[in-house]
Protein backbone atom coordinates (compact mmCIF):
# COMPACT_ATOMS: atom_id res chain seq x y z
CA UNK A 1 0.00 0.00 0.00
CA UNK A 2 0.94 3.64 -0.61
CA UNK A 3 2.27 5.98 2.13
CA UNK A 4 -0.57 8.21 0.85
CA UNK A 5 -3.29 5.53 0.52
CA UNK A 6 -2.48 4.70 4.47
CA UNK A 7 -2.12 8.40 5.82
CA UNK A 8 -5.80 8.93 4.06
CA UNK A 9 -7.37 5.60 5.80
CA UNK A 10 -5.51 6.87 8.74
CA UNK A 11 -3.66 3.50 9.02
CA UNK A 12 -0.76 3.23 11.17
CA UNK A 13 2.23 1.06 10.64
CA UNK A 14 5.18 -0.05 12.83
CA UNK A 15 8.55 1.47 10.82
CA UNK A 16 10.57 -1.58 12.91
CA UNK A 17 9.24 -4.14 10.76
CA UNK A 18 10.29 -3.43 7.05
CA UNK A 19 11.13 -5.77 3.96
CA UNK A 20 12.26 -5.20 0.73
CA UNK A 21 10.35 -5.77 -2.52
CA UNK A 22 11.41 -6.56 -5.81
CA UNK A 23 9.08 -5.19 -8.29
CA UNK A 24 8.42 -7.00 -11.85
CA UNK A 25 10.72 -4.66 -13.40
CA UNK A 26 13.33 -5.32 -10.87
CA UNK A 27 13.90 -2.73 -8.90
CA UNK A 28 13.86 -3.09 -5.04
CA UNK A 29 12.13 -0.66 -2.93
CA UNK A 30 12.25 -1.16 1.35
CA UNK A 31 9.04 -0.59 3.12
CA UNK A 32 8.70 1.82 5.50
CA UNK A 33 7.02 -0.54 7.97
CA UNK A 34 4.14 -3.27 8.60
CA UNK A 35 0.44 -2.04 9.05
CA UNK A 36 -1.12 -5.16 11.27
CA UNK A 37 -4.47 -6.51 10.92
CA UNK A 38 -5.91 -3.69 8.88
CA UNK A 39 -9.29 -4.52 8.00
CA UNK A 40 -10.74 -4.96 4.42
CA UNK A 41 -14.08 -5.43 3.28
CA UNK A 42 -14.70 -7.19 0.19
CA UNK A 43 -18.61 -7.40 -0.19
CA UNK A 44 -19.92 -8.79 2.64
CA UNK A 45 -16.78 -10.48 3.45
CA UNK A 46 -14.19 -8.84 6.25
CA UNK A 47 -10.74 -9.97 6.40
CA UNK A 48 -7.82 -8.78 8.49
CA UNK A 49 -4.61 -7.94 6.38
CA UNK A 50 -0.97 -7.09 7.26
CA UNK A 51 0.21 -4.60 4.95
CA UNK A 52 3.26 -3.39 4.15
CA UNK A 53 3.79 0.43 3.70
CA UNK A 54 5.67 1.75 0.31
CA UNK A 55 7.01 5.65 -0.28
CA UNK A 56 5.92 5.93 -3.63
CA UNK A 57 4.78 2.68 -5.44
CA UNK A 58 3.15 2.41 -8.72
CA UNK A 59 0.03 1.09 -7.18
CA UNK A 60 -2.57 2.25 -4.28
CA UNK A 61 -3.17 -0.88 -2.79
CA UNK A 62 -1.31 -4.51 -4.33
CA UNK A 63 -3.60 -7.29 -3.23
CA UNK A 64 -0.63 -10.67 -3.67
CA UNK A 65 0.20 -14.04 -2.93
CA UNK A 66 -0.80 -13.76 0.79
CA UNK A 67 -3.78 -12.49 -0.33
CA UNK A 68 -4.59 -15.40 -2.55
CA UNK A 69 -3.53 -17.93 -0.22
CA UNK A 70 -5.87 -16.56 2.77
CA UNK A 71 -8.86 -16.36 0.47
CA UNK A 72 -8.28 -19.55 -1.63
CA UNK A 73 -8.82 -17.17 -4.62
CA UNK A 74 -9.82 -18.82 -7.70
CA UNK A 75 -9.23 -16.95 -11.24
CA UNK A 76 -11.71 -18.14 -14.10
CA UNK A 77 -11.60 -16.66 -17.15
CA UNK A 78 -14.25 -17.38 -19.44
CA UNK A 79 -13.89 -15.54 -22.71
CA UNK A 80 -11.60 -12.51 -23.97
CA UNK A 81 -13.92 -10.19 -21.99
CA UNK A 82 -14.98 -12.14 -18.77
CA UNK A 83 -13.16 -12.89 -15.82
CA UNK A 84 -14.77 -14.14 -12.34
CA UNK A 85 -12.61 -13.96 -9.10
CA UNK A 86 -14.12 -16.30 -6.36
CA UNK A 87 -13.05 -16.01 -2.42
CA UNK A 88 -13.33 -17.64 0.27
CA UNK A 89 -14.01 -16.30 3.65
CA UNK A 90 -11.36 -17.85 5.83
CA UNK A 91 -13.30 -18.14 9.10
CA UNK A 92 -16.43 -19.31 7.56
CA UNK A 93 -15.74 -21.29 4.51
CA UNK A 94 -18.18 -18.42 2.82
CA UNK A 95 -17.51 -18.22 -0.98
CA UNK A 96 -18.32 -14.95 -3.24
CA UNK A 97 -17.70 -14.66 -6.43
Amino acid sequence: MSADVANELGIIYDPAIHLNMQSANGTVDRSLGLAKNVECTIGDLTFYLQIHILQSPAYDILLGRPFDVLVQSVVKTLSDDETTLTIMDPNTGILRT
